[in-house]
Formats: structure tokens, C-alpha cells, sequence
């Protein structure tokens, strides 16, 4: 499944990479964003920057693949920041604890007229024979929320 998510925010490219890979801004996006048990590492300097985020989350997975995807999941991910152009993009992998899914995409922040784009694009996929494309759909549609959720933290904060 293909995740792809775009939005402006109005604020210059290089403040939004900060709310993007400061460890402050960083917590305080996931404490609105929510889950439990929250550590985040940042190493580098920026633009060049790896983020590792680990939390727990709750999921309400459908009946058919409640057995292969736990009601609280352990989610880490890494973003690994570099300069793109005239903007910044990240590779981001999300791992979920014992989930038979992949997850690989990027992030990227470019300039535009009044401020800057921030787009997800996200491949989700899961090899299961039979139940792979529901898992994948279920982690997919997760992921999409997600992102809604954090652009909403994003603009509130720029």
C-alpha cells in the first residue's frame, strides 16, 4: 500500500527542518501525538541529522488480523536528515514489534511561495500469504492518521 501525504506550512524551510529534528520540538510533538514509554535519540548536527524514536502505541486492529497484530504495539523508527536541493528530506523505516509489515518512505520539506511543503510518501507492505494486503492496509491507513495528526502539531507549532 501506497501512503502519500502533502501539506503547506507557513513558515521558511530551515525553521521547519528544526521543528522537524530538535529534540524539544520532537517532544513535544509525540507528547501530543500521544503513546507511552517515549525515548527519542538525536545524533548529528543539522542538516545532518538521525533521529531514533521508539513509544508504545494502542492499535484497534480488525477482527481478521487481531492474532498477528497486538491491541499495544512497540514502534521505533529512524529519520536519517540531509540537505535535498533547496530543502531537506529524510529516509524514514518504521518498525512495529512483532507486526509482519514493512514500512519505508521519506520526508521532505521544500520551499514554496509563503512557506515551505512538508510531504510523506510511504510504501507499507506486509509478505503474510492471505492476510499481508489487510495488514498492510490497516498499518497503512495507521500511518495516514498519523501523519494528519502530526502536520496538525507541525502547523500549531510554526
Amino acid at each position: 500500500m501506497k501512503v502519500h501525504v502533502r501539506h503547506t506550512l507557513k513558515t521558511d524551510v530551515a525553521s521547519a527542518l528544526k521543528l522537524c529534528t530538535e529534540l524539544k520540538h520532537q517532544e513535544a510533538i509525540y507528547a501530543v501525538l500521544g503513546g507511552t514509554d517515549l525515548k527519542i535519540k538525536r545524533e548529528g548536527r543539522s542538516p545532518n541529522v538521525k533521529l531514533r524514536i521508539s513509544r508504545k502505541e494502542v492499535a484497534n486492529p480488525p477482527a481478521a488480523i487481531r492474532k498477528l497484530v497486538p491491541s499495544t504495539n512497540e514502534v521505533s523508527h529512524t529519520e536519517d536528515w540531509a540537505a535535498d536541493g533547496e530543502g531537506f528530506s529524510a529516509d524514514i523505516a518504521i518498525d512495529i514489534k512483532g507486526v509482519p509489515v514493512k514500512i519505508k518512505g521519506t520526508k521532505s520539506l521544500m520551499p514554496e511561495k509563503g512557506g515551505c511543503s512538508v510531504e510523506w510518501n510511504f510504501d507499507v507492505t506486509s509478505g503474510i500469504p492471505l492476510l499481508g494486503g489487510i495488514i498492510a492496509s490497516f498499518a497503512g491507513g495507521e500511518v495516514e492518521q498519523k501523519l494528519e495528526e502530526e502536520f496538525k502539531v507541525l502547523k500549531s507549532m510554526a
